[in-house]
């Protein structure tokens, strides 16, 4: 019996699958076999089936809402957990505390963002709250980010909000410092406490995070987030509901079959270096690659917002790493500007 089967075993029939396929996991409905799949209900279910894997030797991957990543098509080998721990823990309320804030990520947002087909902008409903008063909120990596934001809103804790029809989990904002206009999830994070290499649970401050724009240290450590703590707000309810009822519906024009913005937005640096109206990466793709509707195989540049890559129905990986590498190799040629790519690549790719 192979060590993969030793582990199925283990996990248990009914819960483990052999040979999943993984495009049912992600938001891009592309990817591969895994050899193994499993879901995980709760943080203690996650720590025993790494653990577990590891034992056996067996290579472990952890996804969440399977936004952001590009699965090979030749599949993942070992075992992919799902992480679908959805635990959310409030605690007591205290002074508001402005000694807790943190230095601000630059997110790159665009200071024009109406040219082109890229045509939100969120400055008009931006607003701060850092005279409310906090709460400490614990939340599993697993709660996805929506049904966390919307819980916490009826409960009257804010923060959240900036991050309206953004895909994902709790583990999956903090893994890229998840950005919403000017925000990032940095702005809230206390601590996280994560599984190491070891098989430690460790409890890790924000200052040893790394966070920076769509950067952590968990992109190179292996270190898996169980939990995060954060030090949100009492705020405004219902400026906080109409907030997330807005920034929705401006960004209603995102396509949702697609991994989410291929690349960063160029730097300010650069924007005034090539004389551009904006830091959006979309704008150029449109209007100075001229790339809209470019398509190989089944995988198009959005004719709605044109730093995404949308699966048309059919598309391989293979296909979306094409036209990823056509859209980078273009803006290096033309502008002489090297584009850094968002999206995570995970498994096996064929050639």
């Amino acid at each position: 019996m192979s060590n993969i089967d030793e582990l199925a075993k283990c996990l248990g029939s009914d819960r483990a699958s052999v040979d999943e396929l993984m495009s049912k996991h992600t938001t891009l409905d592309i990817g591969g076999m895994a050899d193994l799949f499993y879901e995980t209900v709760d943080s203690s279910d996650l720590i025993k089936a790494v653990r577990l894997a590891r034992n056996y030797k067996v290579p472990v991957t952890v996804i969440g809402g399977g936004s952001n990543i590009l699965i090979g098509d030749g599949g993942i080998r070992g075992l992919v957990i799902k992480n679908k721990s959805d635990k959310i823990s409030i605690g007591e309320s205290k002074k508001k505390d402005k000694t807790f804030l943190t230095e601000a990520v630059a997110a790159r947002w665009q200071a024009d963002s109406t040219k082109g087909t890229f045509k939100y902008d969120f400055s008009d409903l931006d607003y701060d709250e850092w005279d409310e008063k906090r709460v400490k909120v614990t939340i599993d990596s697993g709660v996805n980010l929506a049904v966390a934001m919307m819980r916490l809103i009826d409960q009257g804790i804010t923060g959240l909000q900036w991050y309206s029809r953004i895909p994902g989990t709790i583990g999956g904002a903090v893994f890229n410092n998840v950005h919403g206009g000017t925000h990032t999830i940095k702005e809230m994070v206390e601590r996280v406490v994560v599984l190491n290499s070891d098989g430690e649970v460790k409890s890790m401050p924000l200052a040893d995070l790394e966070l920076d724009y769509d950067e952590s240290r968990f992109h190179k450590s292996g270190e898996i987030i169980i939990e995060v703590v954060f030090d949100m707000y009492l705020g405004d309810k219902e400026k906080a509901k109409a907030v997330v009822t807005e920034w929705a519906r401006r960004k209603s024009i995102q396509p949702m079959n697609s991994a989410g913005c291929v690349f960063k937005n160029i730097s300010e640096h650069d924007k005034e270096r090539l004389g551009y109206p904006t830091t959006a990466t979309g704008y150029i793709v449109e209007h100075i690659l001229k790339m809209t509707d470019f398509k190989i195989g089944g995988a198009r540049v959005s004719n709605a917002h044109h730093n995404f890559i949308v699966n048309d129905g059919e598309a391989s990986a293979r296909d979306y790493l094409a036209v990823k590498e056509e859209i980078a190799n273009r803006a290096k040629k033309l502008i002489g500007l090297d584009l850094e790519c968002e999206i995570i690549t995970i498994g096996d790719f064929i050639n």
